[in-house]
């Protein structure tokens, strides 16, 4: 084989979507280089023999096919990335080409999952080669490395595994490939991904972040990270799942560095007011009273007066309503689900507080905790926010105040221990392979 194309192969050893074709012209060998996730090589290739049958020679087939010839390596590698095709003789001639691309647009559609305010509206979907394609298409660099696999014990499934050489620490790259080349049972959910990474049985917090926005991917993977793509599921999978995926997105930049501080605060207030309203509701209506001022403690009285239900049976109620019409709504088809939030979120509350099974103020407390979990990036980090607040709910219902502020302790400590690779949970920010110590 050529020099060039040894070369080229070494230094993409790590792109298993990188194709290298040999063919016949005019008893020369031709190589073709590119990315079949940029380049639908069936046409490209046809268009080169429809072309080689109206030239008489290698030169002439050149001059026909581009203007860009015997360009040096560096000119070949760029070309590579950007999603052109290369071709190569064994003359040690070669020539940039325009190919037939990948249509990496008709089929793409907006986010269904995440609203942007501020950015691409493009999203990933079923077809992992598409989804790598759109990665490449934002980042054109040599840099970013992709490595394939195939799993699975009956059903074989792809996943592909993307990182940036020399941002993503070589050891987590080691790791991450090494779980994925010993995963022998089928993977059909995430949380099949999770155990092979190691995830505990009943912990609520994810390993993988999945998210279904290109930009979203591509910061994760500047940020020293892995990008996970399971074939056939619309979302790019980032390891490891840090704390802060649930405070800030990459369209945050977008506005004023104030107002993106102001954002960020406001879903960290967001994810607090999800974890403590209600076990607050509790503490100060049953065990811990006498913190409140007489006017509040008695305007609280009067609004429990008639209940027969004590507060935490009273709380715990409706926030196990709550998080049923959450459920059912994403359960339901579209047609149905506005009609089931009316008759829960505003008839069934309704009801309860002229029934007097609840106090006006908890309504007000449980609407303003789920607007306030809603607010967190992430559906997953959403639903483990809204489990742990069950803990704190049961210890303030005992100790109060007390309960309230060690539920909060023990949740910051249980969420500190998770790690990832050793990564923990809580870190800000993952040292690259160039950041110095």
């Amino acid at each position: 084989m050529l020099n060039s194309v040894q070369e080229i192969k070494s230094i993409f050893a790590d792109h298993d979507d990188l194709f290298i074709q040999e063919e016949q012209f005019d008893q020369t060998a031709l190589f073709l280089i590119g990315y079949k996730t940029l380049i639908d090589f069936t046409k490209s290739n046809l268009y080169i023999r429809q072309m080689a049958k109206m030239s008489s020679t290698v030169h002439e087939l050149f001059t026909n096919l581009s203007d860009q010839l015997d360009v040096d390596t560096d000119q070949m590698i760029k070309a590579v990335v950007e999603g052109k095709l290369v071709l190569l003789s064994d003359k040690e001639r070669n020539a940039v080409l325009e190919p037939v691309s990948r249509n990496l647009s008709r089929s793409i559609d907006q986010p269904k999952n995440e609203s942007i305010i501020l950015g691409p509206m493009d999203a990933f979907g079923e077809d992992i080669d598409i989804n790598v394609g759109l990665l490449r298409k934002w980042l054109s660099t040599e840099r970013l490395c992709h490595n394939s696999y195939l799993v699975g014990e009956l059903a074989k499934r792809r996943i592909s595994m993307l990182y940036i050489k020399g941002k993503a620490p070589n050891a987590l790259i080691e790791k991450v490939d090494r779980h994925l080349k010993e995963i022998e049972s089928d993977i059909e959910t995430i949380n099949d991904l999770n155990k092979h990474f190691g995830q505990r049985k009943f912990n609520p917090v994810s390993y993988l972040f999945s998210t279904e926005i290109p930009n979203q991917a591509i910061e994760s993977l500047k940020k020293n990270r892995i990008v996970l793509f399971l074939d056939n599921y619309p979302f790019a999978l980032v390891f490891p799942h840090l704390f802060l995926d649930m405070l800030s997105t990459v369209n945050d930049r977008n506005f004023p560095n104030g107002l993106s501080v102001m954002i960020r605060v406001l879903r960290g207030l967001g994810a607090l007011a999800t974890l403590i309203l209600p076990a607050l509701y509790v503490a100060l209506t049953s065990v811990n009273p006498d913190v409140l001022k007489v006017d509040l403690a008695l305007f609280i009285s009067e609004s429990r007066e008639g209940i027969p239900l004590t507060p935490i049976i009273e709380t715990l109620t409706m926030v196990v309503i709550v998080d049923l019409i959450i459920e059912a709504i994403v359960r339901l088809p579209k047609s149905v689900g506005p009609a089931i939030t009316m008759v829960g979120g505003i008839i069934l509350g309704q009801a309860m507080v002229e029934a007097k099974l609840v106090s006006n103020l908890l309504v007000i407390v449980i609407t303003a905790m789920l607007i306030a979990s809603s607010s967190v990036v992430g559906v997953q980090n959403s639903l483990y926010i809204r489990a742990l607040k069950y803990p704190i709910l049961i210890l303030a219902s005992v100790y109060g105040i007390l309960g309230v502020f060690a539920g909060l302790t023990f949740v910051c400590i249980y969420l500190a221990s998770l790690t990832s690779c050793d990564i923990p949970y809580m870190t800000f920010r993952i040292k690259g392979k160039g950041d110095s110590n």
